[in-house]
């Protein structure tokens, strides 16, 4: 960005004050240097970016020449200065930014971050403009050395706030939890719905609940029937009987009040049989 001679620094009531902490007050060169000029120093982010001038550190540059002059101001300078971004507008006028490439910067370098601002009349000038006249005029005014640490291609507030998200400090956006979506009616694996496994479920169940009740019953049954036999009878009586082809048979035969979990009687339970029909068939075989 080229600066005019005494181009008017419009924007020192931004709101947004420097970092100066990082500056102190120097003094170099020889003390008999007849070229000299006493500077206030403040860091920027941007162009117009406000200053606060009091409390700010001084630096007393003292040379024989122009030359050196401007080498001692710039070896105080230069370690102010970060590595450079670039700004470009696209099609539409929006800023683009990037950084530079981090080349060893040289005193050629100089006019991209540097520019001085005097103080009364509120004009800006830049490196190229040191000259034994314009040290000499700034002599007798309060002249603020202003180092712009990431170049003068951020020349406004909206820019720097567009390097600052981009490149400076980016924004992370927080990390979004996708919730997996739950499935009011999931399909089973054969295709049917979830609302038509539940039934057959549902069914399948009443049917075992069924089928448990009857065989409780049953059970009941058998355990009052197991404690009216004798436990130290004879179950099963055994005889032998010579058949008709001359073969022998063994054949089980009821004996008294025999357990009948032990002889298979010559009725069947079935699981619709109900009470009352299981105990008229006991009392007919007794």
């Amino acid at each position: 960005m080229e600066i005019e001679i005494g181009k008017e620094e419009p924007t020192w009531e931004d709101e947004t004050e420097a970092d100066d902490s990082t500056i102190t007050s120097q003094t170099i060169g020889p003390e008999n240097g007849a070229i000299r000029c006493l500077f206030k120093v403040a860091q920027r982010e941007f162009i117009g970016q406000r200053i606060n001038i009091e409390g700010l550190q001084e630096w007393l540059i003292r040379a024989h020449s122009i030359e050196s002059f401007r080498a001692y101001l710039w070896s105080l300078i230069q370690p102010h200065i970060k590595q450079p971004i670039r700004v470009e507008l696209d099609n539409c006028g929006r800023a683009i930014v990037s950084w530079d490439e981090p080349n060893v910067l040289t005193m050629g370098d100089a006019n991209r971050f540097v520019t001085f601002i005097d103080k009364k009349s509120r004009k800006s000038y830049s490196w190229r403009h040191i000259s034994s006249h314009y040290v000499e005029r700034w002599n007798s005014t309060n002249i603020v050395l202003c180092i712009h640490v990431y170049s003068t291609a951020i020349s406004s507030r909206n820019i720097y706030e567009v390097a600052r998200d981009t490149l400076l400090a980016p924004k992370r956006k927080p990390a979004v939890v996708v919730k997996p979506q739950r499935r009011l009616i999931p399909e089973t694996a054969d295709g049917y719905s979830f609302r038509d496994e539940v039934r057959a479920l549902r069914e399948t169940f009443l049917q075992m609940r069924d089928l448990m009740h009857i065989l409780d019953n049953r059970i009941l049954l058998l355990e009052e029937k197991c404690d009216q036999t004798l436990p130290h009878e004879p179950m099963i009586q055994m005889t032998t009987e010579e058949s008709s082809i001359g073969n022998e048979s063994m054949e089980m035969k009821p004996y008294g009040n025999s357990d009948p979990l032990l002889v298979r009687p010559d009725y069947e339970i079935k699981e619709e049989t109900s009470d009352e029909e299981i105990e008229v068939l006991e009392e007919q075989y007794q």
